[in-house]
């Protein structure tokens, strides 16, 4: 542990140094630093050679998870910013790679990266052929409409050192013809998580003795969720083959894996953010999840990050990995998506993406972040993202939590218990792990998203922001404020809003009550039996669910 917060501060804290550059957020310059101690390679035929300059190659020299990209660890005598742009330019020169890049840092200290490729869009006034002459003038345009974004392009450079390709971008940035420009940029966020006792064995935000929790026990009585609506989880991955994840097969964008699977020994936050939100329920195993009849989907925008022989607790990705998954969430029918990381400095594409999804109907939720500060991140910032804070089990707000203006609503963040890699991988040695941070308050939010939209699938995005604020519990002042948001979700609440009342829970005959005759329909229908009335769970099959639902709901209702 000493060893890997020592390298830590060497890569990512080792004396930046004040520069011009900068790159484009639509319109507002976003300024960068240099990080004297790394600068970045690509071959695209491959993963690029070691440098001569540097000696051992195990500790200096680390493959990107983005193909044909590398890391290179500056030696000592090199690490001044002059020595830094000598070095790029002198490889530039000897077209030792295809690109050159230094690794400039974003105002959250976090890596940047330009790639020769560009994401613009042009303006709805712009003309399309004067558009389209001018971006082929500096390259070829890869996309039209990429990801279905209207009026994005991707377009591939002829340049390849990165500090040229963000004069280029900015420059497009600034005219009138293009809303946004900016690099296909490589980058570093932050996931939220920290993990601790993998023995903990009560989920604690979903119900407890001093009802500082969720109320899911008493949401589950009028819905566990329904197959119909789909969580996608956008992050590392999720273990395809976890025996208590309700899921449906994912879809991957890094090129590190298929069907959404983790990618390598460190991909291990997307499995334990999917278990908040569907952990299977009446199984017998492990942990359940707030929306456990819901599927979750693995979208995979990331990989973690594996440098230097170490997991680093950071999630690389390329702007346009991202772009396509938050696209794809929505067109596959995903209602819910959420997005557990942020802190690196806000990319266009992705905005645009949150945006143009969130009109089109799908209900962005997004982790706060675990700085203790007191400004919410991106992109949990954006209107078109909730922002969710972390609560302790004893109903304050968690010491790391981030909170501030903007903060949308509150949900357990600390001591989770939920699902970790199976097997050998993940946090631990078993297939549950206990763990803190707002990535797990996030998907607790996103789940009771799910159960609402289960009970009402007509709302809108709006009208489901409306229904977690009013049926959330109030912490702090009276009404909204910084601390709470809203205040803490109320999953019972929020469902008691949205449920008709027109039926009752386990009554089969439909006299009113629940009582003998109900329970003996659900014996007469035991078994495999998709659609019928004694399957009150929603899972194909009556069985011992079905006769505790009965006993939950016993009496006059």
């Amino acid at each position: 542990m000493l060893q890997l917060i020592a390298l830590t501060s060497v890569l990512l804290v080792g004396a930046p140094q004040n520069t011009q550059y900068s790159y484009s957020h639509f319109k507002t310059s976003i300024e960068l630093t240099v990080d004297i101690s790394m600068i970045a390679v690509f071959d695209e035929n491959g993963t690029p050679d070691v440098p001569e300059f540097v000696a051992d190659s195990a500790q200096s020299f680390s493959e990107s998870s983005v193909p044909g990209w590398a890391y290179v660890r500056t030696p000592q005598r090199m690490q001044s910013f002059n020595s830094i742009e000598q070095t790029v330019n002198k490889l530039v020169e000897n077209s030792e790679y295809d690109f050159v890049s230094p690794v400039f840092l974003s105002e959250n200290s976090l890596p940047y990266i330009p790639t020769r490729d560009l994401l613009v869009q042009r303006t709805h006034e712009s003309n399309q052929d004067s558009v389209e002459a001018l971006l082929r003038s500096y390259g070829e345009i890869l996309d039209i409409n990429f990801s279905g974004m209207e009026r994005v392009y991707r377009v591939r450079t002829s340049l390849t050192d990165g500090r040229d390709v963000l004069v280029l971008a900015n420059e497009l940035a600034g005219m009138e013809m293009f809303a946004f420009a900016e690099s296909d940029a490589i980058a570093w966020v932050k996931p939220a998580h920290m993990p601790n006792d993998p023995e903990f064995n009560q989920q604690w935000g979903l119900h407890q003795s001093n009802d500082h929790d969720m109320d899911l026990p008493e949401a589950w009585d009028i819905s566990m969720g329904s197959e119909d609506i789909v969580v996608v989880v956008l992050d590392s991955g999720i273990d395809q083959n976890h025996p208590d994840i309700h899921q449906l097969t994912g879809e991957t964008f890094t090129g590190s894996s298929s069907n959404g699977n983790p990618g390598n020994g460190c991909d291990n936050h997307g499995t334990a953010v999917s278990g908040c939100v569907a952990a299977t329920i009446d199984n017998n195993l492990g942990v359940a999840g707030v929306a456990p009849h819901c599927w979750v989907r693995a979208g995979k925008i990331f990989n973690e990050m594996d440098l230097f022989g170490f997991c680093f607790g950071f999630l690389e990705f390329q702007e346009s990995w991202a772009v396509n998954g938050i696209t794809w969430a929505a067109d596959s029918g995903a209602r819910v998506t959420n997005s557990s990381w942020g802190g690196g400095s806000p990319l266009s594409g992705i905005t645009n993406a949150f945006n143009t999804t969130r009109a089109s109907g799908v209900f962005h939720v997004a982790a706060a972040g675990n700085d203790g500060s007191t400004t919410i991140g991106w992109p949990s910032s954006l209107d078109s993202v909730i922002s969710v804070a972390a609560m302790s089990s004893n109903g304050t707000l968690a010491s790391f939590s981030t909170h501030g203006n903007g903060l949308f609503i509150s949900a357990p963040g600390e001591s989770i218990r939920t699902t970790d890699r199976s097997g050998g991988d993940g946090y631990g040695s078993g297939n549950t792990t206990t763990i803190d941070g707002t990535s797990f308050a996030s998907p607790y939010t996103a789940g009771v998203a799910a159960l609402i939209l289960s009970v009402d699938p007509t709302l809108s995005p709006d009208e489901l922001e409306n229904v977690l604020s009013s049926t959330a519990v109030d912490y702090g002042s009276g009404g909204y404020d910084t601390t709470f948001g809203h205040g803490f979700v109320n999953a019972k609440a929020a469902l008691d809003a949205v449920d008709g009342g027109t039926s009752c829970t386990g009554d089969l005959d439909g006299d009113g009550s629940v009582g003998v005759a109900d329970l003996l329909g659900v014996v007469d229908q035991w078994g495999a039996c998709n659609g019928c009335s004694g399957d009150i769970d929603g899972d194909g099959t009556v069985g011992v669910g079905d006769l505790l639902a009965i006993v939950d709901a016993w009496g006059a209702c």
